[in-house]
């Protein structure tokens, strides 16, 4: 099933996230964005967790920069910044205003009612899973993708912890598996870089650079991820 995030059509072509915070949007010069297909506002990463505060954010962002935006209330126990108690809350402010909504699958508590948020206001919905120590054997991996499926996400994201070059290419190789199934695939960590660049040419849809400071171990900015998939002929200048 294709895809659509307004007019991106996800496996087209390699997208790019760009990955903002509520500290970096008043002072950021809108041509640093240019490499970035789409934003990223990691929520748990904000300075105010107000309901007021981020509505008022990813208004400004959807006014002021017009891509399409990720809402990421990352769980601490996936690599969130800071505890965030009523995730639900946020996400029911931001669906309207956002076009792709990402949530753990483990997250049980609140995943059934973000994707029927989702549903509501014809959102996709990224359902995620974050290990920061390994990268899982073959059939943890492609279990993951089966009961994320099952579960209702449009696309799996799946980022792990390369300690070696085997991680790396277990990931890769899960792209060509499941090519078909819509994922989003991470090798974190410095073994890992690559896949942040390759995994697309594997299938992976969308590689996340940061646009200020990294988010996550290994991260590489959006401007150099554009910057190399212009040499490898993967996207248009």
């Amino acid at each position: 099933m294709d895809i659509y995030i307004c007019n991106l059509k996800l496996g087209e072509k390699p997208l790019i996230a760009g990955i903002l915070t509520d500290i970096d949007i008043p002072t950021l010069n809108s041509d640093y964005l240019n490499a970035a297909d789409l934003i990223e506002l990691r929520v748990d990463m904000f300075s105010n967790l107000s309901l007021e505060h981020i509505e008022t954010v990813f208004k400004t962002v959807r006014d002021r920069f017009r891509k399409p935006i990720i809402a990421t209330v990352r769980d601490v126990r996936e690599g969130g910044q800071k505890e965030v108690k009523d995730r639900l809350s946020i996400y029911r402010i931001v669906a309207p205003l956002s076009d792709i909504i990402d949530v753990e699958l483990g997250a049980q508590d609140i995943f059934p009612d973000v994707r029927q948020l989702c549903s509501e206001h014809k959102k996709v919905l990224i359902g995620s899973y974050h290990n920061f120590e390994a990268t899982p054997d073959g059939d943890f991996i492609d279990n993951i993708v089966m009961k994320g499926k099952e579960a209702g996400a449009d696309i799996i994201k799946i980022a792990a912890m390369a300690n070696n070059r085997d991680d790396l290419v277990r990931l890769m190789l899960l792209n060509l598996r499941h090519k078909d199934k819509g994922l989003i695939t991470i090798s974190m960590g410095g073994d890992g870089l690559a896949s942040r660049v390759f995994n697309p040419l594997f299938g992976s849809l969308i590689t996340y650079g940061y646009i200020d400071h990294p988010s996550a171990p290994g991260q590489i900015s959006a401007s150099e991820l554009m910057y190399i998939f212009r040499r490898l002929r993967m996207r248009r200048k």
